[in-house]
């Protein structure tokens, strides 16, 4: 029964020896933890640096596989495009001799079968009799059916340029 007088006794004559030990205990036990804190930190620093590292060089093999991928795909886009302006020029040539056929069978038909004269309106009313023209003549110039020809060449190329793609 005599710890206990004893014991508040020697802390309250060595009460400032005391705190400053619990004080010096408790400055080297934030040290530690600040220490420990601070490696924590910079590990994570690091983790994320090589984090960072590694994203940057996936983009960039992203992005080079990418810009490889279009040029490629450009370079087939392109091959592509000259065959639809080859199968062009080639259909275009093959609508214009076939304008150019027909007109000819044309003439040679009109010299032997011309067509019958016409007949005027009889009045403001009613027409007259219709006027009549041969079988299979083209109705319109020349000009236009070269046109036709050729919007029709072009538009065929451009067809089978775009199911192109869709083709492997």
């Amino acid at each position: 029964m005599n710890a206990i007088p004893f014991t508040l006794s020697t802390l309250r004559a060595h009460w400032k020896l005391i705190g400053a030990a619990f004080l010096l205990l408790a400055l080297i036990i934030q040290t530690f933890r600040l220490s420990a804190t601070e490696g924590a930190l910079s590990a994570e620093k690091a983790g994320r640096q090589a984090d960072r590292a590694s994203y940057e060089k996936a983009q960039a093999q992203a992005t080079a596989e990418a810009l490889s991928a279009k040029l490629k795909k450009d370079a087939e886009n392109a091959q592509k495009a000259e065959q639809a302006d080859s199968r062009y020029a080639d259909l275009s040539q093959q609508y214009r001799a076939a304008v150019l056929r027909y007109q000819a069978a044309q003439r040679q038909a009109s010299g032997i079968d011309l067509p019958s004269a016409t007949e005027s309106a009889e009045s403001s009313d009613r027409p007259g009799g219709g006027a009549d023209f041969p079988v299979g003549s083209i109705l319109i110039p020349e000009s236009d059916a070269f046109i036709c020809g050729t919007n029709t060449a072009r538009l065929q190329a451009v067809r089978e340029w775009a199911i192109s793609f869709d083709q492997p």
